[in-house]
This record gives structure tokens, sequence and C-alpha cells, in this order.
């Protein structure tokens, strides 16, 4: 499958404003290391899942993807083209290609705005056609998306959240992308609504070629939609694979972790928790090595003494750790 986005060394910091003893004592600026060094690929109508804690960088990397901020460094290339170095007017044009689904889909909506016309601006924008041609254009968008076409007047109050995310997903179909960023997109609804428009976005996918970037923290919707899966950690990407192997043969101690939090339906079933000791560290302040060693289970003196690179260790699965491959070393370690 041919790449449509490819992502390479992607780094976003952010700078602290510095503290008033940090610039009496002249100590150095601090940085929030949110994204640090990120790398990845998605396909013609692949869905790669972007999983991990709150506060991994999940949503800031689909943020990056989309130059909604401006990465401190690495390449983004779309269908070919890389868009970091676009300026304003080819960026602009390289947007119809590339669209977003917020979290909070009452956020993303105008209250003053009605939801026909939060919809019709990006057709309006890129000139797509006359006052009436885009009233249709609409219409057709709402009934897709399984809303009724005479709602298109209405403000966005007067929806349910799971309406106003379907509003969401046809104001970034409006355009005909190639790629739609999904950033939590069914995190704020209860379950039923939430398989509805899973099971909708699943279906725009097969009818008009999308690919998604699902990022979510759900592991049962990220396995029920994605084709592959990547697991986030403190601003890196520690294991990627398809979806079957990362969910039935996890490498990575922090993946095996995250899994083993999943609840199970059945009581009488041993739950096999991890249960990951100390607290997450601080993005300003990274370990050295492997970040993730100081709460690994199976750390060794090694994972404090050099960074594990991001390599293959089974045809196409992923993993930043130093007993990812099987062995004596990785059996002894585990």
């Amino acid at each position: 499958m041919s790449a449509l986005l490819e992502v390479r060394g992607l780094v976003k910091h952010f700078t602290l404003r510095p503290r008033l003893f940090d610039r009496l004592l002249g100590r150095p600026v601090r940085v929030v290391r949110a994204v640090d060094g990120v790398d990845f690929s998605i396909g013609h109508g692949e869905t790669l899942g972007l999983v991990g804690e709150s506060g991994c960088g999940k949503s800031t990397v689909g943020r990056a993807v989309l130059r909604l901020v401006e990465p401190t460094a690495g390449t983004v290339t779309l269908d070919g083209q890389s868009i970091g170095a676009l300026s304003g007017k080819e960026m602009r044009r390289a947007r119809r290609g590339l669209q977003v689904v917020f979290q909070d889909p009452f956020a993303s909506l105008n209250p003053r705005r009605t939801v026909g016309q939060a919809v019709a601006e990006p057709l309006v924008n890129f000139g797509t056609g006359s006052p009436g041609e885009v009233r249709t254009e609409v219409e057709r968008l709402f009934r897709r998306v399984g809303l009724s076409a005479e709602k298109v007047d209405r403000y966005p109050h007067e929806f349910s959240g799971g309406q106003r995310q379907r509003i969401g997903i046809a104001r970034a179909l409006a355009l005909r992308p190639k790629l739609i960023v999904l950033d939590e997109p069914v995190s704020a609804l209860d379950v039923m609504v939430q398989a509805q428009v899973i099971n909708l976005l699943m279906d725009l996918q097969e009818e008009f070629g999308l690919a998604y970037l699902f990022i979510a923290h759900d592991l049962a919707v990220v396995e029920h939609i994605s084709a592959r899966v990547a697991v986030m950690y403190l601003g890196r990407i520690v294991e990627i694979a398809d979806r079957t192997r990362l969910f039935t043969r996890p490498r990575h101690p922090y993946t095996k972790s995250l899994l083993s939090a999943v609840p199970v339906a059945d009581p009488d079933t041993a739950s096999g928790r991890i249960v990951l000791r100390g607290d997450l560290p601080s993005p300003v302040d990274p370990p050295g090595g492997c970040r993730f060693r100081t709460r690994c289970p199976i750390a060794q003196p090694i994972c404090a003494e050099r960074d594990p690179p991001l390599a293959d260790v089974d045809g196409g699965h992923r993993v930043a750790c130093h007993f990812a491959a099987e062995g004596p070393l990785a059996a002894a370690a585990g």
C-alpha cells in the first residue's frame, strides 16, 4: 500500500515562560518536549490508531500534521508533497486534502452561526459554487451523515452531542479530503452514540476512500476501527503494528500494561492487570535512555544508558525496547 502521509522525525517543543527565580538565577529556558521524534506513515484509505496516556503528545502530533501548530523539526509529506515548506497560499490549497474532526463538537462550532453555515464555510472559502449550489451540497452532506436536511438552519445548541459530531464530520467531508485527523472524536459521547459515529466513519471511509489518523485513548474503539495502531509514551512512539499483532501479541511493556487495563466483561476471569510503578515523568525533564525505564517492570542497566530505536522485530512490527526481540535476554527480563 502506497503511503498517503509520511511523517519523519516530527518534533514539537513548547518553550515555557521563564519564572522569576529562573531569570534571577540565570537558569536555562525550560522546554516541554511534547513530541520528540515521531515516525509513521498512513496509506491511502487506511486508518492508523494513535493511543497513549493523557499528556503523551497524541493531539499535538495531529495538530502538527495539520500545521495548526508549526513543528519544531521533522517533515510531513502528504501525497508526495512536503507541507512544511509550503507558503501560506500553497498551504491553503493543500488543506483541501487535509481536514480535522475535533474532540468537543460543541466547542468546534460557532454558537452564533447556524450549523448549515458551519458546514458551508469551507465550500464558500474555496469558491466551489453559487449560493444555491452550496446550499444543495450542504443539505446532501447532512443527509449523508444521518441528519435531516431541514435542520441546516438550526443552531448548535439545538442538537445533541452525537448530532453535533455528525455535523463536524459533514464539515470535514465538504471538500472531499484525502486524510482526516480524528482527535478523540467519540470520547465525549455515550457508548451507543459512539458505536453509531464509528460505524458512520467506517462507511464514509469505504465510500470516499478516506484515510484516518484516529487519535484516542479507548483501546476497544481503536481496535474496532484501525488497521494499524501506534502507541505513544512521553512524546515518542514505542510500538507500532497491525491491529491483530498489537492486540494479541504486544511486545513493549507499556503496550502490555495498557492492554491489561482494558475491562474484562466476565467477572470470573482473572484480569492480569499490570500496575505500573511511579508517576508519569515530566515532558520538561524526561528520563535519559529509555523514557519508560522509570516505570518499566523489566528495566535493566542498559535502559538508562541507551535509548532504544523504534526497530522492526517481526515483519512490520516495530518496537522501541531493548528486550522486544524474542530470546534468552528477553525471557530473563520478563
